[in-house]
């Protein structure tokens, strides 16, 4: 039987770390061991893991000296993984007993499997109950981050291999997902495995407020108008630049990447010209690139168009 890491992150979560690691307990599918390691918290954390660690051996913790961030922390805590597999935990959800065994099923010779999930603020409450299906394209991702570390399990090799040439400021699950179209390809189960728990503690809520705190929760017009600007603010950025010309050189030469290839570049040149065709190509291939059912008609053309301007307004993902 493969083995599986699970690694998790942490960092204030005692209000919810209990259920998580209750749910991590009563998988299925045998643990090799459960990884996790903690940011500096203040609260009682790693006092609730050391705990758990006592009473179940294979749960490994280590505190850092200094705070990392969510992003480097993981990509340390993942590099300690030793199981042939690796499943990734965030603090504060609530894992369903089959996940792992669901996922092991899935993931045939794939470097990733990610799944569905439900989201919302009650447990399981009808009122609040949300399935997300992560959007898995390569076109897709190029903008938008859509598969959570949360809802992903991962081959090793695969993945020590990537942070090799990471640069640490491209979000760690954004990584993972590009990569593994430019490797051995993704898979995912459409069965929800887990309850993912939005609440304002959480480090992607933290950097939002940091950097999109003046960005409309329901905007209209803006992402017309300020997306503009802020795709050109972040095309200036080195992560943006390093992003999209890894991916540029990686998909070149690559004709079921061809897609990929052109937008990745288009994405890296500034002038008027290549911004149009970049519009232009979204607008032509929005099926797969921008994906919204809901729309129709004429609607659909212009916001396919528009849609780098849209995926920009109040993107925070360039500035960790």
């Amino acid at each position: 039987m493969k083995t599986v890491s699970i690694v998790m992150c942490t960092y204030n979560g005692e209000q919810f770390l209990r259920e998580q690691l209750d749910s991590i307990l009563a998988q299925t599918y045998p643990i090799h061991e459960l990884i996790i390691q903690d940011d500096c918290s203040t609260d009682h954390t790693a006092d609730i893991v050391r705990e758990y660690a006592r009473q179940y051996p294979f749960i490994r913790f280590y505190a850092n000296i200094s705070n990392l961030g969510f992003n480097r922390n993981f990509q340390d805590a993942l590099s300690k993984a030793e199981g042939d597999y690796i499943a990734i935990a965030d603090q504060d959800d609530i894992w369903y007993e089959e996940k792992i065994a669901a996922q092991m099923e899935a993931i045939g010779d794939n470097d990733l499997c990610v799944s569905a999930y439900h989201t919302g603020t009650v447990y399981r409450s009808d009122r609040n109950i949300k399935v997300t299906h992560p959007s898995c394209q390569l076109e897709y991702l190029l903008f938008y981050d859509s598969t959570p570390g949360h809802s992903m399990l991962i081959r090793k090799d695969f993945i020590r291999k990537i942070f090799q040439e990471w640069d640490g400021h491209i979000l760690y699950d954004w990584w993972i997902a590009v990569n593994a179209h430019l490797n051995h390809g993704l898979t995912c189960v459409d069965q929800p495995l887990n309850w993912h728990r939005p609440h304002e503690g959480s480090a992607i809520h933290q950097l939002n407020r940091k950097y999109g705190a003046h960005i409309r929760q329901n905007p209209t017009w803006e992402p017309y108008i300020y997306g503009f600007r802020d795709y050109r603010r972040q095309q200036r950025l080195e992560t943006w630049q390093f992003f999209y010309g890894y991916i540029c050189r990686k998909t070149a030469g690559q004709p079921r990447l061809a897609l990929s290839h052109r937008l990745s570049r288009l994405l890296t040149r500034k002038d008027p010209v290549s911004l149009f065709r970049l519009c232009l190509t979204c607008m032509l291939h929005k099926q797969t690139i921008y994906y919204n059912p809901r729309q129709k008609g004429l609607i659909s053309w212009v916001r396919a168009f528009f849609y780098p301007m849209i995926r920009a307004y109040g993107n925070t993902y360039f500035r960790l």
